[in-house]
């Protein structure tokens, strides 16, 4: 049993049971039987498993068949994990499969198409207002992107000596989904491979995009002491 990021910033569990483990479960209840429950919780290690939500799954529950369910929309930022089972809608429960914890909603979210925007009306803007700097102001000196990596640093070697500023800049993209589904990632298509989680990385070469994404999502850089 696995959780997963929804498109729309929920929550959702796939799972897959093995035969046994349905028939040993469904055997511990009487005639009246039980339904197949997701229950989605809240982790803490300090206070424990919180119930955010439980679901009842429609669909039949048997051995070797694979489940899909949306569990929550929007839920804040935290663990989860989830857990599959039997319930006899008092206070019988026999779990069948519990998912690995799972981390939501704590990576780094940018509005690409905010961004775009954002630095259009920038460029918009810079080109029918020139602004100077006062002449008696020391204007920081600004990095630019390059085509090649920036040079190495050698242990034990002088740092490479360099008269201006210069940085690459790579947009990292992870995430994760029930393995072997075709995704829509904004706009590219893209198959899962069978671990269920993607990792890749690109260029980014535009400057402007590059300004705009640092002026919505500002680094926590602390300025070094100025040495003696």
């Amino acid at each position: 049993m696995t959780l997963f990021e929804r498109a729309a910033g929920g929550i959702g569990a796939s799972w897959c049971l093995a035969s046994t483990d349905v028939a040993r479960a469904t055997a511990l209840f009487g005639p009246g039987g039980a339904s197949p429950v997701v229950r989605l919780l809240r982790t803490d290690p300090g206070a424990g498993d919180r119930l955010v939500t439980e679901r009842v799954v429609r669909a039949r529950v048997s051995g070797g068949a694979h489940g899909l369910m949306g569990l929550v929309e929007r839920p804040p930022s935290g663990d989860y994990c989830a857990e599959l089972g039997l319930s006899d809608g008092a206070e019988g429960w026999v779990m069948i499969a519990r998912s690995e914890p799972f981390a939501h909603g704590l990576g780094l979210e940018v509005d690409i198409e905010r961004v775009r925007r954002g630095a259009v009306a920038r460029r918009v803007g810079a080109a029918s207002v020139p602004i100077a700097a006062p002449a008696d102001v020391l204007r920081p000196e600004e990095a630019r992107l390059v085509d090649q990596a920036p040079p190495r640093l050698e242990y034990a070697q002088p740092s490479p000596c360099t008269e201006e500023v210069v940085v690459e800049a790579r947009l990292c993209v992870s995430g994760w989904a029930p393995p072997g589904r075709e995704i829509d990632l904004f706009g590219q298509p893209y198959r899962v491979g069978p671990g269920g989680r993607f990792q890749f990385e690109c260029r980014v070469d535009d400057p402007e995009l590059l300004r705009a994404i640092l002026a919505q999502h500002p680094p926590a850089l602390v300025p070094r002491a100025e040495e003696d």
